[in-house]
């Protein structure tokens, strides 16, 4: 039987417990990231609402990222500007 390490479990996989992730990871520790919904992103999320007819939840919060951690997380390469 293997057995792993996890330096820290993040509960939530919300923008900012995935950003918290992204900072312990690079730091070199092993984290987990736990979430109890489908999909992570927290209020970040597109979801449909009714078939067919999708909204973003609150995606406006990720305008709220400050931009050095855009830029630490080379966010433009994929999209994020």
């Amino acid at each position: 039987m293997t057995t792993s390490t996890t330096d820290v479990v993040i509960l939530g996989g919300g923008h900012n417990g995935l950003v918290c992730a992204f900072y312990l990871a690079k730091a070199g520790l092993k984290v987990t990231v736990l979430e109890r919904r489908h999909v992570v992103g927290g209020a970040a999320v597109t979801e449909e609402f009714h078939p067919g007819f999708r909204n973003s939840t609150a995606s406006y919060t990720v305008s709220l990222l400050n931009p050095k951690v855009i830029a630490d997380m080379e966010l433009a390469r994929h999209g994020l500007t």
